[in-house]
């Protein structure tokens, strides 16, 4: 098995430029944080982020997502995400401080949340730290217990999860499934990699932790598949209240399906929204499928405003529910 790829990123590279800072907003989430000051390399890149104390029943979500100017998250004849940022002719660098500000936010995380469609676009694509200096610093100054976080791909009913994808064949990146009962009935039959299940449970109401933490001791090298939910339909809440309950308190939300679902069970934190200088058209767009209604829809507050140069912007967004 090959060890997971690690880079440099040069800061000349993914130097950003600050516009604006909500600094009264920014000190009350540092004030509710129990992290060390961020790494030296995200403050002079990008700033001190802190994040907040994690609610006690699911982690502090954040999402991470480059959009075009028309705000599409791929192109149609090649729906690879990052190609949004990566096919910026006129700011060859910036898709490498877009891809380095994920990256920032993985060093942070202790889970990284998948899609199964992602695994399909990016075959050989992992949810890991490429970024070398925020890898090291992730047990040398984040005091993370893990050199990599835990990669969690969600589905709803474990069919179009790529099987034989190069994810599952990483001990290190802790690799796990999230899916309904009838997905962990599918797995059974299908995943050839050694897992043991987890759960099932219908709702948070009904989980189990003591019985999901004697499943989890159990798991030698086998691959946790956490069933939540009803038949095909899995229950998000229970799910990440299992994940909170295991010690995970930050995720990093990078399956648009599953962010948009989190933004309307208002269980996302921030949104750190990243917009490249290129234009797409389709329909292939954030939320195409969820629309909220004039007289309820969720809000953001800008906490920062950044550039790259002169091709993109970097915003890091906090979620505002029930204002309508």
């Amino acid at each position: 098995m090959e060890s997971l790829v690690t880079m440099l990123f040069p800061d000349a590279d993914i130097q950003l430029d600050m516009i604006r800072r909500d600094t009264e907003g920014l000190a009350k989430l540092a004030a509710l944080t129990k992290d060390p000051p961020a790494p030296a390399k995200v403050r002079r890149v990008y700033d001190d982020i802190r994040f907040p104390v994690a609610p006690d029943d699911r982690p502090y979500t954040f999402g991470s997502m480059v959009l075009s100017m028309d705000g599409k998250i791929a192109f149609h004849d090649d729906p690879q995400g990052p190609l949004i940022a990566g096919r910026n002719a006129l700011d060859p660098t910036g898709g490498k401080a877009d891809f380095w500000v994920l990256n920032m936010l993985r060093a942070f995380s202790d889970c990284c949340i998948i899609g199964a469609r992602t695994l399909q676009a990016e075959p050989t694509g992992t949810s890991h730290v490429f970024c070398r200096e925020l890898a090291a610093a992730r047990q040398t100054e984040m005091g993370k217990t893990l050199a990599q976080p835990w990669n969690c791909v969600v589905s709803l009913d474990g069919t179009d999860i790529p099987l034989n994808h190069m994810i599952f064949d990483h001990s290190e990146l802790h690799p796990m499934i999230a899916t309904s009962p009838d997905g962990a009935a599918y797995l059974a039959g299908h995943f050839t990699k050694t897992h043991q299940l987890i759960g099932p449970f219908a709702s948070k109401a009904d989980v189990d932790m003591a019985q999901v933490r004697r499943q989890f001791d159990k798991l030698g090298g086998a691959i946790p598949v956490i069933a939540t939910g009803t038949g095909s339909r899995t229950d998000s809440a229970a799910l990440l209240f299992i994940l909170r309950q295991l010690g995970i308190q930050k995720a990093c939300i990078e399956s648009p399906q599953y962010l948009w679902h989190l933004v309307h069970s208002a269980m996302l934190d921030e949104f750190f929204v990243n917009y490249s200088s290129v234009w797409v058209g389709g329909n292939i767009a954030l939320g195409s499928h969820g629309p909220f209604s004039v007289n309820d829809h969720p809000h953001s507050r800008f906490l920062s405003i950044a550039a790259h140069r002169n091709g993109f912007i970097f915003t890091r967004q906090q979620l505002v529910y029930g204002l309508s």
